[in-house]
């Protein structure tokens, strides 16, 4: 058993690397942008593979940039949820905005209150 651990250090490490540089690939060939939730996907769970892996082996200054590498990505994938979210809420007014003068534009004359006498 105590074999396995290192050797899942490894390999994490060496999978996180690989994630890291396709994500950048994917990038720099246009195939998917910055800031999709691939993209990012794959830069933080790149990089905690790394941070693990150097984080064992005693590489400080790798643990740390790696960390803050995961920092960003975390922080733009919260960006890019809060845009979607008000994208959404601007789409779902719109649409409901769009409903609501077609409503009114299809009901009848609206009564203007006075009532005729015989």
């Amino acid at each position: 058993m105590n074999d396995v651990l290192p050797s899942l250090i490894s390999l994490g490490g060496w999978i996180g690397a690989a994630e890291l540089l396709v994500a950048y690939f994917l990038v720099s060939k246009g195939t998917i942008a910055g800031d999709s939730l691939k993209y990012q996907a794959l830069n933080i769970t790149g990089s905690v593979l790394l941070t693990i892996n150097c984080a064992s082996s005693g590489a400080w200054p790798s643990v740390i940039a790696n960390a803050f590498y995961l920092l960003v990505g975390i922080n733009i994938l919260f960006t890019v949820k809060r845009a979607y979210i008000a994208q959404l809420s601007r789409r779902q007014k719109e649409e409901l905005r769009a409903r609501m003068h077609l409503h009114r534009r299809s009901s009848p004359a609206v009564s203007t209150g006075f009532v005729e006498q015989a």
